[in-house]
């Protein structure tokens, strides 16, 4: 990295900084030196009456000597200054009946605060790249770090902080430690003690915020409107379930019932629910009171091969000697609703220890005695409160250990890989069973975690279309979302008040996600999303659980999303994974080659830590280019050019056409055609060639499309190639032949937008012209650019960031056609 500080250019940061409202208290700590005449205060605060933006950069600051720093009485004048002329700015806004810039965008009810501290170090904890001095920034919403040479700029949502570690006071200053719930771990050094506690405490504050309000999650800070229908309406279920063959018309065994309309029996089960035909509404509604939080046995998928069904439910209420013989009932209409075998199998997930426990409660499982043809089989996925612990140790591993013994000894402690493995093993078994035609009900504890789990494995091993991308939030919108799984709770939405709110905390969805990628290390070619763009896809998703930057997980059920209008308020990660859909595909997939993983190799040695995930900001442990994404580009860069080659034979024939008619013009009237152009026609005619889009889109040129428009470019009627296919000499010259290899592109070519990759997983795109260096007029590299080329070790950063061409996505434009991506230098060429 150069020695010298680069002109100062306007970033994402340096526009929302200067642009934004300033509102409530907004102390600037500085630990620079300064002189009486330029003397900065320690602490400044704006503030704005009648909430007009364009006066907070005039606001007068108060001034602080810096000796006032060392006993910190200045400051605490000038804080109490600033909140009380707050408290009358405020008051002054309610009199005025005028809106005040303080309400409703902050933490409790002192307003929005952000802070800055400046020469901040940004520690990399591997060593593999350089430390960096820049200054932080905090909102109520995000955490940002901006270097002072702007090399780097860092954002980090605050719903994504999970914990915040102060170290102790050192010779070069204290170290701060913010662990995030999608493993980023950023470590900060700050020479002051006091700058250090008073971001600490703030960074305590943004993390865990005193208020419980799930309205004050960043989802709901959306200022646009909302017209989300599509993302909203991503699971239909009668269309689902029509889909799985479960119609009155399809199969009468089965059928939708409006027991829960308005979530009256079960406000944790989705409105729409699918029973046997044969169960009456009294049996429905005595097995609901006879299960744990009324959540009775009900269908989720139907195999249609063999007719068995998949069923879910919670612990039965046995104690040590209860029974019901509604609950008994439905069970036996279950089995019976399968023509091909009575026989029901039920699977409890919990350990039996477990299981005996819950007795003492009043709780259990279920007596073989007391139902009908049906075995009872039990699975040792141990409970919520072993997973947070085991993962804490995996991440011990992954992040603090130093050497290969330490590694595998706390490795081995977590337990992790074995909790994946038992996962896997009952989603497997059930998957087996299934396919032998016998009909299964699963249930856990509540039946809203480790059901979710086996549940919805067992899916994506029978059914390869919940293996797309599409089917693959189906599953998650019906068997996640829809039945219950308390997304606020496990994921920490909301802030936690006490001891008990913070053992619900557990990461089962996260566990779930590892489990699909194990499936994915074996079995690549089965999934859409599969090998490495299934971590870019299922890392996305991830992400975006507990960044709450979209609606879609939050709430703990289907009623509370409903209850909180979210569809209107704000917006689903959904669609706007749609809108990446290119992102996530597999260049090996193939719809046929398998459709049931019943092969699947449980061993303990097939599992193994996924890295990707854990050590995903790590750059020193990731590959620089991965096979996948080097697959993917190698397609995209052959449509473009198999694109530019038809243009030049297209091109060529169009010469060749213009030759024979000025060669016959003298002997041959005007008014017959040319002998040549047909020929130059048939030529063209036979050509195949595809977009270079193609393999993303699944889409080709129709050949009769192909045929009308080569044979309106001959038309007898004028003699010459059509004008609108006529493709100028300077655009066919421009496009690129190579294209920039991925290894080294470190951040956005566009000199506006400069975005950094902060993974190998983050998609890396290229313009489909200029995909490797940016040309002059002349189509040459300019010889002052090679002169520069030449200092390669002072001119790589040049090199790698500011000529060759890898954009993020919201920096490449489609055509109109969608068929090409382009920066925005070669739209404007």
């Amino acid at each position: 990295m150069s020695a010298t500080t680069p002109a100062v250019s306007t970033t994402p940061l340096t526009a929302w900084w200067n642009n934004m409202t300033l509102s409530g208290i907004y102390p600037s700590i500085s630990t620079t030196s300064t002189t009486p005449s330029t003397a900065s205060s320690s602490w400044s605060s704006h503030f704005i009456f009648g909430g007009n933006p364009s006066t907070a950069a005039n606001t007068p600051q108060s001034t602080v000597p810096p000796s006032a720093l060392s006993s910190g009485y200045t400051e605490d004048i000038t804080v109490a200054g600033s909140l009380l002329k707050d408290k009358i700015t405020g008051l002054m806004d309610t009199l005025m009946g005028r809106e005040s810039v303080h309400a409703g965008c902050g933490y409790g009810e002192d307003g929005r605060i952000a802070m800055m501290v400046d020469k901040v170090y940004l520690v990399d904890r591997l060593g593999s790249h350089e430390n960096l001095v820049g200054t932080v920034h905090v909102t109520t919403t995000h955490i940002i770090f901006r270097a002072e040479n702007g090399s780097k700029e860092l954002w980090l949502a605050t719903g994504l902080i999970a914990s915040v570690e102060r170290g102790t006071l050192t010779a070069a200053g204290c170290q701060l430690v913010i662990r995030c719930k999608h493993f980023q771990v950023i470590t900060l050094l700050i020479s002051r003690d006091k700058s250090c506690q008073d971001l600490y405490e703030t960074l305590q504050r943004a993390a865990k915020p005193v208020s419980v309000n799930v309205t004050e999650l960043l989802a709901f800070e959306n200022r646009e409107p909302v017209d989300d229908a599509r993302g909203w309406k991503r699971l239909d279920w009668p269309a689902e379930m029509a889909r799985q063959g479960v119609l009155a018309s399809q199969n009468p065994k089965w059928t939708q019932s409006g027991i829960n309309e308005g979530y009256t029996i079960c406000d944790t089960y989705p409105d729409k629910l699918w029973f046997p035909t044969a169960a009456s509404t009294s049996v429905l509604l005595g097995s609901c009171k006879f299960r744990s939080r009324g959540r009775l046995p009900v269908l989720t998928y139907f195999h249609r091969q063999t007719e068995a069904a998949l069923c879910r439910c919670a612990q039965p209420l046995t104690g040590f000697s209860a029974r019901c013989v509604e609950d008994e009932k439905l069970m036996e209409l279950v089995g019976k609703a399968n023509p091909n075998s009575e026989n029901l199998l039920l699977v409890d997930t919990r350990p039996r220890v477990n299981a005996m426990v819950n007795k003492v409660q009043g709780k259990g499982f279920e007596d073989e005695r007391n139902y009908s043809n049906m075995r009872f089989h039990f699975f040792d996925i141990e409970n919520i409160h072993v997973m947070r612990a085991s993962q804490a140790r995996l991440l011990d591993a992954v992040t603090k250990c130093r050497d290969v013994a330490e590694y595998w000894k706390t490795l081995e402690s977590s337990g992790w890989l074995k909790h994946l493995r038992a996962v896997v093993e009952c989603s497997l078994f059930l998957a087996e069973s299934i396919s032998r035609g016998t009909s299964c009900v699963v249930h856990c504890s509540d039946g809203w975690d480790r059901t979710s789990q086996v549940v919805a494995m067992c899916q994506l091993l029978l059914d390869p279309y919940y293996r797309t991308i599409h089917g693959f939030q189906i599953v998650i919108e019906k068997d996640w979302l829809g039945f219950g799984h308390k997304f606020d709770d496990r994921c920490g939405h909301v802030g936690v008040l006490n001891d008990e709110a913070g053992k619900e905390i557990s990461p089962i969805f996260s566990q779930w996600l590892d489990c699909v990628w194990q499936i994915m290390q074996q079995k690549p070619r089965a999934f859409q999303v599969g090998n490495a763009f299934n971590e870019r896809y299922l890392i996305e998703i991830h992400e975006h659980v507990y960044s709450c930057q979209f609606g879609t997980f939050v709430g703990n059920c289907d009623k509370d999303r409903r209850d909180l209008n979210l569809s209107k308020r704000t917006k689903s990660l959904w669609t706007f994974m749609d809108a990446r859909h290119d992102d996530y595909m597999n260049p090996f997939y193939s719809p046929t080659a398998h459709v049931a993983l019943l092969d699947l190799d449980t061993r303990a040695a097939r599992f193994s830590v996924w890295t990707g995930m854990y050590n995903r900001f790590d750059g020193g442990l990731q590959p620089r280019e991965r096979l996948e994404d080097l697959t993917m580009t190698a397609m995209e860069h052959v449509g473009v050019l198999e694109s530019h080659v038809a243009q030049l034979r297209t091109r060529l024939a169009e010469l060749k056409s213009q030759q024979q008619q000025l060669s016959t013009s003298a002997t041959t009237p005007t008014n017959m055609i040319d002998s040549g152009m047909s020929s130059a026609t048939d030529e063209l005619k036979n050509l195949s060639i595809s977009h270079p889009l193609d393999p993303l889109l699944n889409t080709s040129t129709s050949s009769s499309s192909t045929s009308r428009l080569l044979e309106r470019a001959t038309s007898q009627e004028s003699g010459v190639m059509d004008s609108s296919l006529y493709y100028p000499d300077e655009a066919l010259t421009r496009y690129s032949l190579k294209w920039q290899p991925l290894r080294g592109a470190d951040r956005c070519s566009n000199p506006t937008c400069r975005g950094e990759f902060s993974s190998t997983i983050e998609r890396r795109i290229h313009c489909h012209l200029c995909g490797m260096v940016r040309n002059d007029d002349s189509g040459q590299i300019s010889d002052k650019m090679n002169q520069k080329l030449k200092k390669s070790a002072e001119n790589e950063p040049i090199l790698n960031e500011a000529h060759l061409q890898i954009f993020c996505r919201r920096c490449l434009k489609s055509t109109p056609d969608e068929r090409e991506r382009v920066c925005d230098k070669c739209k404007s060429d």
